[in-house]
């Protein structure tokens, strides 16, 4: 059987979110169960730096629920933005504030969505540098994992109103709001070492302001999508990038 998928989403994000792209994969030629971690806006607000238990906790619950219903021996899991960083700790076999999560034991595999595994923003760095500590680049041997990035916006501090807000954003993650990304998170901020790091060509981080060309919609998703593919042999470096332009991402 198809290992079901089990998604998490980013920060402020809430589960009516992912509804559109996990429909998209729920159908062919995909066919996947999926389940989406149920995080609100409330919870991921209330989150202080570097305690993340409630959404670990959340995702935990939801990797359990999926395997109970579907006698599945391991899932394929996918992270959005922030939820890149909770699933790499969820992976881990070191205990977290006491509770030993050890989901490398029931994950075929991790993708990451425009998540920013560096990262210097005050409210995530000290949790970003645990992960980064216990469990460097794609760690666990026995995981096939893909880091998504987009490109394609530019930040200029003056510019379009797209621009303004990915200089604003890119600066206060790496100090430098002059570069290119998917509109909140640096291209290069997304690399994971010994991942399969995809560069998507237009895609942009999040659904509430770009349903048509962020990484979750239904014409960009068969880009970066291979959870049913064999393991590929990792990227040392970002890859070429994958043009994720399509008539409809055109009309945004």
């Amino acid at each position: 059987m198809r290992y079901p998928i089990v998604l998490i989403g980013g920060w402020l994000s809430s589960p009516g979110d992912y509804v559109a792209m996990a429909r998209t994969l729920a159908t062919p030629p995909y066919n996947h169960i999926i389940y989406i971690t149920d995080i609100g806006r409330t919870t991921w607000a209330s989150m202080r730096d570097p305690n993340f238990t409630p959404v670990l906790d959340a995702l935990s619950e939801t990797v359990k629920l999926a395997l109970a219903e579907t006698k599945a021996e391991r899932i394929h899991l996918i992270g959005h933005s922030a939820g890149g960083r909770i699933a790499r700790a969820f992976l881990g076999h070191i205990p977290y504030n006491g509770v030993l999560y050890d989901g490398q034991s029931v994950v075929a595999s991790l993708t990451t969505l425009g998540t920013a595994h560096t990262t210097y923003e005050i409210w995530v760095k000290g949790f970003a540098s645990v992960i980064n500590q216990r469990y460097p680049g794609a760690y666990y041997r026995h995981i096939t994992y893909r880091s998504v990035a987009g490109q394609g916006v530019i930040g200029h501090r003056f510019g379009n109103p797209e621009q303004m807000v990915a200089y604003k954003s890119y600066d206060t993650a790496y100090g430098n709001g002059h570069q290119n990304g998917d509109g909140i998170v640096p291209t290069k901020g997304c690399y994971l070492a010994g991942a399969d790091n995809l560069v998507l060509e237009g895609a942009r981080h999040a659904p509430y302001n770009a349903p048509y060309s962020w990484y979750g919609a239904r014409d960009v998703i068969p880009l970066w999508f291979s959870c049913d593919e064999p393991s590929k042999a990792p990227s040392e470096e970002l890859a070429e990038p994958v043009a994720a332009q399509t008539p409809q991402m055109s009309e945004v």
